[in-house]
């Protein structure tokens, strides 16, 4: 289905939450600017056959050994769930909505399966 984008809507919410949020919106455009900074939100789709499938947060060392925040994991059938615990388990078919350093976020995708 195809999602309608509205410029005036995202324009009115941005100055909306400059105003009443304005460290909220320090830290969006810190972590989704693609500058000098090796900082980066990325979404990885967990494949069948990945190392990932079936570890939780925890056991595959995602945060301690890369030092990737998992922001939320997005399931296949849509549902979203947002600041998962290092008890939630990792599924094949999983998206993970992820923050950090662009290396380390590429190291998370060889170990996701994603193919580039």
């Amino acid at each position: 289905m195809p999602t309608v984008v509205s410029p005036y809507h995202i324009g009115g919410l941005r100055i909306a939450h400059t105003v009443l949020k304005p460290a909220v919106v320090d830290f969006i455009e810190f972590a989704t600017k693609s500058g000098n900074i090796d900082l980066q939100m990325e979404e990885i789709t967990v494949q069948e056959d990945s190392k990932l499938a079936g570890l939780t947060l925890d056991e595959c060392g995602i945060g301690r050994e890369l030092g990737i925040i998992i922001v939320a994991i997005k399931k296949p059938t849509g549902d979203m769930r947002f600041n998962p615990t290092f008890r939630t388990t990792i599924k094949a078919g999983d998206t993970l909505i992820a923050l950090g350093e662009i290396s380390k976020l590429k190291i998370l995708e060889d170990m996701a399966g994603v193919k580039r």
